[in-house]
């Protein structure tokens, strides 16, 4: 848990827009704004918010209606008083958060996990790996570099790719984010400068921020990556790593070119940084892979993070980090103070779902294309106001509303029993306000269903906005 302020540049941030959406009084909308910014992980849990008098000197309000706005949610589980000024942020019983990696609720449809389904192979693979169940149990089953079969496998696979790596150039993780976490341990310490992308990975940008160390964003537009600035202050030693999505961006679908990929490393062997390149969801792409680079060809400190969750479904928990053996011995290093290594079935598992079905990952692609084709036109059909931005891969689209409303469509959304992740949740400061990430990875019949509530959250965001506009306030909107 936190223990700090919520700074006015972040509040003036979480508040914009917040008179826009759905109908009520002014404390409602502020304390459904807040909420709600608790619940996407936007303020963390022990995060002390401002006093009554001076949010309503930022919101231009009454001193009561902040007063009020805080004692909703009070009686709602989300505020308590701290010790001397202000209150602080809790989380109610039986509260949950909506950012990707939620527990499941079953009174509400997630959209705002990016995941696919089950494969079908995974069943048959499970059943196939407990016959290796046996010749485990003599074992401590402890293993911090991971099953060296799955190790094995990994190595000639990326061979394929043309990627030159040895198993022991592999260390097996619990998913992409578990092997982020232990590259931070192993290399940052608070204070350290890391440039990311922007927007980002939320569960990363949160990983980074817990960690203490200072984020710089770099943006991901319409066009793909502003390589200059980005490789300029590589190049001069300013930051200690760089932490980028360049295949199937999260959440813009943006895939960065070979050329740009190579200028980046080049620049990050002159800069002394790590280069880490999130390649969860390389492999699902929907017309052509994305392009490569190999390392060692001119020793640049690349890193690469890779999934099998991704790939084939969010509870098999195996990833990887693929590096140099010296990185991959100062991980190995630094893991003990976090864990003693991953289950081995489920890396047997996930060994079996690559050598004996071959063929797995190829039909996840076809699947993920025709539930990509489904939901562009089903966007284009009910909503043809949005924009829907083009990508080549990857489990979401990235669209742009017509209007700054995407946490108030979020709020809305929730309230009808839909999660969505909006999209200043892929920002580190500002931003996001005219986004919004959908998945396409779902059934048919699930997403008929949130289709239909969405239409519904944004007739009512619409309408909010609307109000607003007619009611011609002369008080300031954030």
């Amino acid at each position: 848990m936190s223990d700090h302020s919520l700074s006015f540049e972040s509040l003036r941030r979480l508040m914009q827009g917040w008179r826009e959406g759905a109908e009520g009084p002014a404390y409602r909308k502020i304390a459904d704004r807040l909420r709600f910014a608790v619940l996407d992980g936007r303020i963390g849990l022990g995060v002390r918010l401002p006093g009554e008098r001076r949010l309503a000197e930022e919101l231009k309000v009454a001193r009561i209606t902040v007063s009020q706005a805080y004692d909703v949610l009070r009686d709602a589980g989300f505020l308590e008083r701290g010790q001397g000024a202000g209150s602080v942020i809790v989380l109610p019983d039986g509260a949950e958060a909506l950012q990707e990696g939620a527990s499941q609720d079953p009174g509400l449809l997630d959209l705002a996990a990016a995941t696919t389904r089950a494969h079908p192979d995974l069943a048959p693979a499970y059943r196939k790996a407990m016959e290796h169940l046996p010749a485990l149990l003599p074992h401590s089953g402890y293993d911090m570099r991971g099953e060296p079969g799955l190790r094995q496998v990994l190595a000639r696979r990326y061979a394929d790719v043309g990627v030159a790596l040895s198993p022991d150039q592999l260390l097996v993780c619990q998913g992409a984010q578990h092997g982020l976490v232990l590259l931070i341990r192993a290399f940052l310490k608070p204070g350290d400068r890391v440039a990311v992308d922007l927007p980002s990975y939320p569960n990363a940008l949160d990983a980074f921020h817990r960690a203490g160390v200072q984020m710089r964003g770099y943006p991901v537009n319409d066009s793909g990556w502003s390589v200059e600035e980005l490789e300029h202050d590589l190049a001069r030693g300013r930051y200690k790593m760089a932490y980028l999505i360049a295949d199937h961006h999260n959440p813009t679908g943006q895939v960065m070119t070979a050329e740009a990929r190579f200028r980046l490393a080049r620049a990050a062997k002159r800069g002394d940084a790590l280069l880490v390149f999130d390649e969860c969801v390389r492999e699902l792409w929907l017309d052509e892979p994305p392009p490569l680079i190999d390392p060692p060809h001119y020793r640049a400190p690349v890193v690469r993070l890779g999934s099998a969750s991704k790939v084939f479904w969010g509870g098999l928990r195996t990833g990887w980090i693929a590096a140099d053996r010296r990185k991959i011995d100062q991980v190995h290093a630094a893991r003990a103070s976090i864990d003693l290594g991953g289950p081995p079935l489920e890396q047997i598992t996930t060994r079996i779902l690559f050598e004996d079905f071959p063929d797995a990952v190829d039909r996840q692609r076809a699947a993920l294309r025709d539930e990509h084709a489904f939901l562009h036109e089903a966007i284009k059909q009910r909503f043809p106001d949005w924009q829907v931005l083009p990508v080549r891969g990857g489990l979401s689209l990235w669209l742009r509303l017509p209007a700054p409303l995407s946490p108030a469509l979020a709020s809305a959304a929730r309230d009808l029993g839909l999660k969505l992740e909006p999209g200043p949740r892929f920002y580190l400061h500002q931003g996001g306000e005219s986004a919004l990430r959908l998945p396409f990875s779902r059934d048919r019949s699930f997403m008929l269903n949130a289709l239909d509530i969405l239409e519904q959250a944004w007739a009512r965001s619409l309408a909010g906005q609307g109000r607003l506009r007619d009611a011609a306030s002369p008080s300031p909107v954030f």
